[in-house]
């Protein structure tokens, strides 16, 4: 993850090293205004996050219970097609015996809002060393490209070692750029289009398109499921219902179609298959940081295979 944001913010500290600051307080200035924005937009959205984390268990319960109603028909042929058991009488104590203990009940679960406070503390740690290696990898400069290619023996390893950093930061800061760009886009039409039909809670399902627009494929069939149980919960008919995830649909088909081959071009050649499987595989080993990451991951696995002679299998088969 550091590795990550180093590619998007070394240009950054670039530009402001030609201003004559130093290294160091460039590294600072960036690391800490990054996470200033981060901080400032966290608080801003605290309030409707915390309003609609309360009402999710609420609206858990009315999908339930709307899709009772629907699954009765197949409960009747269910009950029809199977044998009717009795069930067996109740054990009743004999005479002057203790009365038998109750049965045993599963615990209640926790709110959903007190699970994730549970996680705050790992969450904190993890945040504090990526914020960390961020800032030494910024303030080190050019420290460690140098110490990289040192470490090689031959000059053409050298040589070929610096052009492929230098691509691969390249195009994992474009991608996350260009990605950052066009999923702000995104959550603005989104969350119009809802508040246009009626959707509760329109700027919280413009963030959660901003951040799942990150995952490819995945993040957009999680938001259809979102918005059409949010949708059934929310309206009584259906096909007022089905407006939100349509819209969504929309929206990023539209997206996906017109835009992205245009903006991306030649920068990003990545087949479907390969980055399904890139962000399957991320996910089981890093959990969500990995499904976030891996697209990044797959674009410099992709660059030295372009690179290397010996890796050159593996960009073949990540290339579209």
């Amino acid at each position: 993850m550091a590795l990550t944001f180093h590619a998007v913010f070394r240009p950054v500290v670039r530009r402001l090293e030609r201003h004559r600051v130093p290294t160091p307080v460039a590294a600072a200035v960036v690391v800490l205004g990054g996470l200033g924005l981060a901080v400032a937009a966290g608080w801003a959205l605290s309030g409707p996050v915390s309003r609609w984390l309360d009402r999710a268990p609420e609206s858990v319960r009315a999908v339930r219970a709307k899709l009772h109603r629907v699954g009765r028909p197949l409960d009747r042929l269910t009950e029809a097609a199977t044998t009717v058991v009795t069930p067996a009488p109740a054990p009743v104590p004999a005479p002057g015996a203790a009365p038998l203990p109750p049965p045993a009940t599963t615990p209640a679960t926790g709110s959903l809002f007190a699970r994730l406070l549970a996680k705050a503390t790992s969450l904190v740690t993890d945040l504090v060393e990526v914020t960390l290696l961020l800032y030494l990898m910024l303030a080190g400069g050019t420290l460690f490209l140098r110490k990289t290619i040192d470490v090689l023996p031959r000059s053409s390893d050298k040589r070929a070692a610096g052009d492929v950093l230098h691509r691969t930061e390249s195009i994992v800061a474009t991608y996350l750029v260009i990605t950052a760009i066009m999923n702000v886009g995104q959550a603005i039409l989104v969350g119009l289009a809802l508040w246009a039909i009626g959707m509760p809670d329109p700027l919280i399902w413009a963030l959660l398109t901003f951040i799942l627009e990150f995952i490819p494929y995945l993040g957009g069939a999680t938001m259809v499921v979102l918005l059409s149980i949010a949708g059934v919960t929310t309206f009584p008919q259906l096909s007022h219902a089905l407006l939100a995830p349509l819209s969504y649909l929309v929206i990023t088909t539209l997206q996906n179609t017109a835009l992205v081959p245009y903006i991306f071009g030649d920068r990003l050649k990545l087949n479907p298959l390969s980055v399904v499987l890139c962000v399957l595989f991320w996910w089981f080993v890093w959990g969500i940081p990995g499904v976030f990451l891996a697209i990044p991951i797959a674009a410099t696995l992709k660059a030295l295979g372009d690179q290397i002679p010996r890796l050159a299998p593996l960009g073949e088969f990540l290339g579209d």
